[in-house]
């Protein structure tokens, strides 16, 4: 399919669900807007995320849209989207329901992966699968394409110049004040080396490292890193039990940034404050990338291929174990994907961060 700009003046996005995945999907973002400046770009996100997007300029406008659930909520949000009378619909998710509430709400073009929904789509492209000697009972059915690719390989069918595959976020200078303020409310004074952990993730216990393994990790940096340090723990919206279960397994002063946590657009400033984060695999693993903070990755039961784009400032910790990578949300074993990941290991990948320092 080959778009003519000129004749395209409402488009609909929708953005992918996971956190990570909007923010790898950025630079695609940045392509639709120029390729299509002059149509009205309108993207719909999962509630909660429109704040990791602000300051950033490839949308008109953004409207809350979350997976349908029931035949109820998928009708409303056909209604909603059929009061803008969008041309053009370009779908990052791959999900049936994503393209069947463009399909409900009449909009003409509808574009994206078409693997099990081609009838609902007018046009579009499919995804690389895995062989079936490849694959396993669990984990990947698709090839293990880096998320700025796919989604980029996406957009080459419409005929889009190509852009680079960084993230793109903006920090403006009042989400760096709130940033500046949340920071010295919790003591951290200017001249302090900040060293953020990220120990939480939506996407479920799977992802999960133990919070005496996290709290191992702050006491040991604490001790080992020159200078003024202060350890901060990031979580989200109800993981405030696992910050406080990492404070009470350590030794040195962990500070908790839970009262309230931390928003997305706050926590772009934070993240491009700090020295170093270390974090699962998770959505502010993909804010350090964007703000090119040094971070190390503890990964498990997913893919590296997945991610694997935008590395400079990375060290991914990963062990191979015969049941994986699963991609479930909850371990049906004995976690061995994570518990092979010991503290020193990342105390040391950590070290060797901060000794390379912030480019």
């Amino acid at each position: 399919m080959k778009i003519d700009p000129a004749k395209i003046q409402r488009v609909f996005v929708r953005a992918p669900n996971w956190l990570g995945d909007v923010i790898m999907a950025t630079p695609s973002f940045a392509r639709i807007r120029a390729f299509l400046i002059d149509a009205e770009i309108v993207c719909g996100m999962k509630r909660g995320h429109h704040a990791i997007l602000s300051g950033t300029r490839s949308f008109d406008r953004l409207i809350a849209v979350d997976k349908p659930r029931g035949l109820g909520e998928l009708w409303r949000q056909a209604r909603l989207l059929r009061q803008h009378r969008f041309d053009l619909a370009i779908l990052f998710p791959n999900s049936l329901s994503s393209a069947l509430v463009c399909l409900l709400a009449g909009i003409r073009y509808r574009f994206g992966y078409v693997n099990g929904r081609r009838f609902l789509m007018t046009h579009g492209v499919r995804a690389q699968l895995l062989a079936r000697k490849d694959r396993k009972r669990y984990g990947p059915r698709r090839e293990p394409v880096p998320m700025p690719d796919y989604y980029g390989g996406m957009l080459d069918a419409l005929g889009m110049p190509k852009i680079g595959p960084e993230p793109i976020l903006a920090v403006s200078e009042p989400e760096r004040q709130a940033a500046s303020e949340r920071l010295r409310s919790l003591g951290v004074v200017a001249g302090t080396r900040l060293l953020l952990l990220n120990p939480g993730a939506s996407f479920g216990s799977s992802k999960l490292w133990a919070p005496e393994r996290w709290a191992r990790v702050a006491d040991e940096l604490s001790e080992s890193v020159p200078g003024p340090v202060a350890v901060v723990v990031l979580v989200g919206p109800g993981e405030e039990a696992l910050a406080k279960a990492i404070r009470a397994a350590a030794s040195s002063d962990v500070k908790l940034a839970i009262d309230p946590v931390v928003p997305l657009d706050e926590m772009k400033a934070v993240v491009s404050a700090a020295s170093l984060m270390v974090t699962t695999d998770s959505g502010p693993r993909h804010i350090a990338v964007a703000m090119r903070t040094p971070h190390v990755v503890l990964m498990g039961p997913t893919h590296p291929g997945y991610t694997a784009r935008n590395l400079d400032d990375a060290v991914v910790l990963r062990h191979e174990v015969d049941c994986g990578p699963c991609h479930l949300k909850t371990c049906p074993l004995d976690h061995r994907c994570m518990t092979k990941i010991q503290p020193d290991e990342v105390v040391a990948a950590s070290l060797a961060q901060l000794e390379r320092g912030k480019r």
